[in-house]
């Protein structure tokens, strides 16, 4: 049995709503929930993400509004961190520190140890209060990328893991080397969840995908990973966006040429959640002690494009998950951006909150919206709390007892993070003389799970074989949870002295602690282990348990007991030895040089196209969503030919099927009326610059062998690499121009209305 926060499926969605006004914003929430605003201008301006410190004082990656190039950003460096404080004890912020200025664009924040983790593209800084006064002093490097792609999403994170590690997102597809733990070098085009420990030692890739931009991470008690970000498939049907459960070794996202070489189990795994064209960035995983047990181990996602921030509600699949999905918070208003979702707890007794930032109306850079930069509508961030709670206290109590004992005694469960963390370092600190207690109170029935859990994650982070050998009699607790964990943590280590111990897991009643017992003999690449790998049944268990037992036996790659190995993950396993798969990254590409973009309007003509606009706008609150879909069917428009909607129509250009959730009547008709104005990210024209001459169309395929060019709905051309020059990025838009003149005012209002109906 697993622990309550994974029994969710006894939980339902509230389905009455409660509204809000604050400020301009009108707010959505279930009933039962309350929003208020705390912090704003002058406090913070434009809030990207959120990380609490260990006395409650709130880090803030904050935005100086500007959408230059990378490049001139890096040289700049217009961006900051602040720190706000609550020192009235209000549950309000109301003072403020420049912690950190002059910041390339600031894409993570996470505290640990005394300093603040910032991801700035493209590399991680570590930065540290030595005096106390609330400013870095202390400005270090702890990763370099050194890759940064026009849209700067080359780095999202870092993030802490329960296993000592820390964890972080790359995106794009720039071709980064890195030198793996065992020394061997690493060399990927793909996006990649990384890891390493906070001393530099121990990097290795944890999952692959060819999606663009993974971005933020979250973990279970036991070690389980969820991840969000954007592009898991090409837009199509409302999907795009999503939620996937990171294993060991898979392989997600677009099926894009970056993943050639990279071991695959077979089809891409599949997503757990559906978020559509979100822009999903900031995600959690909560306790929220108070708020009822429904709403334990739950997933809070923010969605930059949608204007709310969702909840999942998880429930064991298999030997996966599944999610019940609903809003938590939603604004009226199409500036609403949120951005990042933190949960400050309270401490013992106290009341735990969500903290949301809404980053403003600034952000164009890669994101396909209207070109009409926001900088002056300003974010703030919100607290979502349950109605009637008191606020959190400005400074968290670290209940934290000086002797071993008594901190083993400690509710893990009810601590804050800070205190949690401070109660386990202590323990990690004394190695191995915690280890014998830390045993003693794994092994004692009457302790809770959440104290059991805080010892195996202890135990995780202290090296030698007393803790390993006491990690593997977590495999005989009862919980599955525990079995779960342990096995997580033997993976990690490769503790070769667990194989025995893990061999009869493959047959637990727990399909996620079989899973997790194929991972961890995979990792530690005993032989013994691969007829029991071959006997597990994965029926039950479906693709994920099926892929672990695969890359099990790859890893070990005993290709002789292989051979004449059934169909199944056996199979699986010896094809992807047999071939060059899984041997060597994607081939690395000579890089085409990208020229400056093409000129775009003048200013005069800029301000001919605002007027217009304005004009127009004037009239589209009286269109007709039922004629506007008429004018959409029609041969005369052509939208079809290049549009799909519900999975009907064409692949040139961007779905719409979920259009009207993303797209305000200003962005609908810009893109219709002046298409050249703003580019849908993925659907950038780009003149190919070859020998021959040049193309203008869309970049469909960028590989070692050859780049294709889709310049009309059906109409390719292949370029060997070879012949190709330059690329440049085009003004001008393939989608038709011209439909001012060929529709009427009110036409275009009816075309709009449908289009806004399209959620």
């Amino acid at each position: 049995m697993r622990l309550p926060f994974t029994l969710l499926a006894l939980a339902t969605a509230t389905t009455q709503a409660a509204e809000f006004k604050i400020g301009i914003h009108t707010f959505t929430l279930p009933d039962g929930l309350t929003v208020e605003l705390v912090a704003g201008p002058p406090l913070v301006d434009r809030p990207i993400t959120m990380a609490l410190g260990d006395k409650g004082e709130l880090y803030v990656a904050d935005s100086s509004g500007s959408n230059d190039k990378v490049e001139k950003q890096l040289a700049d460096k217009t961006h900051r961190i602040v720190r706000l404080v609550d020192t009235d004890g209000d549950g309000k912020f109301d003072k403020r520190t420049i912690f950190a200025d002059r910041m390339m664009f600031p894409e993570g924040t996470m505290w640990l140890d005394g300093s603040l983790y910032v991801s700035a593209p493209p590399q991680i800084w570590k930065l540290t209060d030595t005096d106390g006064d609330g400013v870095a002093e202390k400005r270090e490097v702890w990763f370099d990328g050194k890759t940064l792609t026009g849209c700067a999403n080359d780095l999202h994170g870092p993030y802490a893991g329960p296993d000592g590690f820390i964890y972080w997102c790359k995106g794009a597809f720039a071709e980064q080397r890195h030198k793996l733990g065992d020394g061997r070098e690493f060399v990927s085009r793909a996006a990649h969840v990384f890891r390493m420990r906070p001393d530099g030692t121990g990097f290795e890739p944890v999952i692959t995908t060819g999606m663009d931009n993974p971005v933020d991470i979250v973990f279970t008690p036991s070690g389980e990973r969820f991840v969000c970000g954007t592009f898991l498939q090409n837009s199509g049907n409302g999907k795009r966006d999503g939620i996937f459960h990171a294993v060991h070794g898979g392989v997600w996202g677009k099926d894009h040429g970056v993943l050639k070489g990279h071991p695959r189990t077979g089809p891409l795994m599949p997503v757990m959640t559906h978020l559509g064209p979100a822009a999903a960035c900031g995600l959690e995983m909560s306790r929220l002690a108070g708020w009822g047990a429904e709403w334990q181990g739950n997933l809070f996602a923010t969605s930059f494009n949608l204007r709310k921030v969702t909840r999942h509600i998880l429930t064991p699949d298999g030997a996966t998950f599944r999610t019940t999905d609903s809003d938590l918070l939603v604004s009226d208003q199409t500036d609403f951006h949120p951005t990042d979702v933190v949960e400050q707890e309270g401490g013992i007794g106290g009341a735990n909150s969500l903290l949301i930032a809404d980053t403003g109306g600034w952000y164009k850079l890669c994101c396909p919206t209207s070109q009409l930069v926001k900088p002056d509508v300003l974010g703030a961030i919100y607290r979502v709390q349950k109605a009637g709670a008191q606020p959190n206290p400005p400074v968290p109590r670290l209940a934290v007892p000086a002797d071993e004992a008594n901190i083993l005694l400690l509710d893990f469960q009810s601590l804050t993070p800070a205190e949690r963390e401070h109660a386990m370092r202590r323990l990690i600190q004394r190695g191995d003389l915690a280890v014998p207690g830390l045993v003693e109170a794994l092994a004692n029935p009457g302790h809770p799970i959440g104290r059991k859990l805080a010892c195996l994650r202890v135990l995780t982070r202290i090296p030698g074989e007393a803790a390993r050998a006491a990690v593997r009699s977590g495999l005989a607790q009862k919980e599955a949870e525990l079995r779960t964990a342990a096995a997580l943590s033997i993976a990690l280590w490769r503790d070769k002295g667990a194989t025995d111990a893990l061999i009869p897991l493959l047959a637990d009643a727990d399909l996620h602690t079989r899973r997790a017992a194929a991972e961890a003999l995979g990792r530690i690449g005993d032989k013994r282990a691969v007829a029991p790998l071959l006997a597990v049944d994965t029926t039950a268990g479906g693709r994920f348990l099926e892929h672990s037992v695969a890359y099990a036996l790859y890893e070990i790659g005993d290709t002789s007991s292989l051979a004449d190995a059934p169909a199944g993950p056996g199979k699986i396993a010896s094809a992807m030895l047999s071939t060059s798969l899984g041997t060597k990254p994607a081939q690395a590409m000579k890089p085409i040089p990208v020229e400056p973009a093409a000129p775009g309007p003048d200013a005069a003509t800029v301000a001919r196209q605002r007027a217009r606009l304005e004009e127009l706008l004037a009239t589209s609150a009286n269109g007709n969503a039922e004629r506007g879909k008429r004018i959409y069917l029609d041969a005369k428009s052509a939208c079809t030919t290049c549009h799909a909607m519900g999975g009907v129509g064409g692949t040139f250009g961007p779905d719409l099927t979920k259009v009207g959730a993303i797209r305000t009547p200003r962005d609908l008709l810009e893109a219709i009326v002046f298409p050249s104005a703003s580019f849908v990210r993925s659907y950038e024209p780009m003149l190919v610059k070859t020998k021959a001459g040049e193309t203008l169309g869309l970049i469909t395929k960028d590989a070692p062998d050859e780049v294709i060019v889709t310049s009309a709905p059906g109409v390719q051309t292949r370029f060997p690499r070879a012949e190709v020059r330059a690329f440049q990025p085009a003004a001008t838009a393939l989608m038709p121009q011209g439909y001012d003149g060929i529709f009427t005012p009110a036409q275009l209002a009816d075309l709009v209305a449908f289009l806004r109906a399209a959620k």
